[in-house]
């Protein structure tokens, strides 16, 4: 009885406490955390502040700050969080436990390695067909690749982090809703894990802080050459050249799509960042990709 007793006065105490801090809540969007299925109403109550703390795995909103906090120190950038931080810390944990959760092979390089190609060739399949494959596949070499929605306001696109010495994380967002980008994140990705340390955790967004150090711009050049190197290999290096030196019809950008065995969308955004082709050109040859809240995807 004296046990229950205790239990039940430091519960109390406890929720007194966090009733002083229901405005750390309201930081985040209660709508998106409804529909992603962290809170069960959008209500700012002290249950609910219980419950987005259990999900980020914490005692109280100043440990999860102490940790993003850290986060933004190990990335070299501002410790002020900024409201996408909030949407971005929900993405990144409900990445975490997807990725914790899937079954996967110790981590093999040489296997993922030889998984390159196989994943390359997904890119002319359907959704339904290479959603399954990804994850299937990458699983075998040690990657647990989870997809999860991009949230509003945060402009995060992938991450890759080690959660064990035999098991890496890799979640992909749908933040710029184009097969290109998609494709070029996942092996961005996966560059940071075939080139770059376990014990580091890279964050890739669209927003590229002034105070990144050089070492972090190197990790991310070594990461947006290697997905492009993959995506376009150097046996296609001379024909993707030709196409880029010269006006370009689609039915040409179709044609080496085939012969490189890659997906048209990917040639489009490739000559885009090129400057070869028009941001507002060739847009039709990409696919959209959409990811629901349950890690399905919808794409037309």
């Amino acid at each position: 009885m004296e046990a229950a007793w205790r239990t039940h006065v430091s519960r109390a105490e406890s929720r007194e406490a966090l009733s002083s801090q229901l405005d750390w809540l309201k930081r985040f969007s209660l709508t998106e955390l409804v529909k992603r299925g962290i809170l069960p109403t959008k209500e700012c109550t002290v249950d609910n502040l219980e419950r987005l703390l259990t999900f980020f795995g914490v005692a109280d909103p100043e440990v999860a700050e102490s940790i993003w906090r850290g986060y933004r120190t190990a990335f070299r950038r501002s410790t002020v969080l900024r409201p996408d931080d909030y949407a971005t810390a929900v993405w990144l944990r409900q990445a975490e436990i997807e990725a914790r959760e899937l079954i996967c092979a110790p981590f093999d390089r040489t296997a993922l390695l030889d998984l390159l190609p196989r994943l390359r060739a997904l890119t002319i399949q359907e959704p339904e067909v290479w959603r399954a494959e990804i994850t299937r596949l990458c699983a075998q070499a040690g990657v647990a690749v989870v997809l999860v929605p991009a949230p509003p306001n945060s402009r995060v696109s992938g991450v890759t982090r080690w959660l064990t010495a035999e098991k890496v994380g890799v979640a992909l967002s749908d933040r710029f809703k184009k097969d290109d980008h998609f494709w070029f994140t996942l092996f961005h990705e996966l560059g940071h894990v075939l080139l770059h340390g376990k014990r580091l955790t890279f964050i890739d967004d669209t927003r590229r802080d002034n105070d990144t150090t050089p070492e972090g711009d190197r990790s991310e050049a070594e990461a947006d050459a290697f997905a492009a190197d993959t995506l376009i290999p150097p046996e296609h290096a001379a024909a993707y050249r030709r196409l880029a030196q010269r006006p370009t019809p689609f039915t040409k950008i179709e044609s080496f799509a085939r012969q490189a065995g890659i997906a048209p969308g990917i040639v489009v955004g490739r000559l885009q960042y090129d400057r070869a082709l028009d941001w507002t050109h060739g847009n039709k040859l990409k696919r959209t990709i959409e990811i629901t809240p349950t890690g399905d995807l919808k794409a037309d």
